[in-house]
């Protein structure tokens, strides 16, 4: 229950007066900010692997990319959304010819393949073999930088 405190003396000061705190003014914007950020992103058609790795806005997350290398950054990103220097972008960019992974030849390069099916990489993934990107989007941004980085595909 919220107490009305009413004070017993008249305002003095320049009209209009208005009766809350820049404090209370700056957290509805920033909630205003979010509600808006998150109801453009959900709206928006298309990026459908960032939209499967980000399931929603984590601040805390925004500040550990914001401490990152700009090399360190690059590399998050290209995971999240998908155009990493992994072959499959590459020859969707007509760079390669062969979209398959060249360590294991199996199947296309995705970051899904690299950073959970690949045969070659056992000691870099997780442990268990990753169906999908939901599975991957459950890893903390960290981990997720340091199995690319062992990898050896972003140098």
């Amino acid at each position: 229950m919220r107490l009305l405190m009413v004070s017993a003396q008249s305002y003095f000061g320049p009209e209009p007066a208005l009766g809350i705190t820049s404090t209370t003014v700056r957290n509805a914007l920033k909630q205003w900010a979010l509600l808006e950020q998150y109801t453009l992103w959900n709206s928006m058609v298309g990026c459908r692997q960032a939209k499967s790795m980000l399931k929603g806005i984590d601040l805390s997350l925004s500040k550990y990319a914001l401490r990152l290398t700009r090399r360190d950054l690059q590399i998050l990103i290209s995971l999240l959304t998908g155009y990493a220097d992994l072959n499959q972008h590459l020859t969707l960019i007509k760079v390669r010819s062969d979209p398959n992974c060249p360590l294991c030849q199996e199947e296309e390069e995705t970051v899904l393949h690299l950073l959970g099916r690949c045969n070659v990489l056992p000691l870099t993934r997780l442990g268990s073999h990753h169906k999908d990107y939901n599975d991957l989007s459950n890893i903390c941004w960290p981990l997720l930088l340091k199995l690319a980085k062992a990898s050896g595909r972003f140098l």
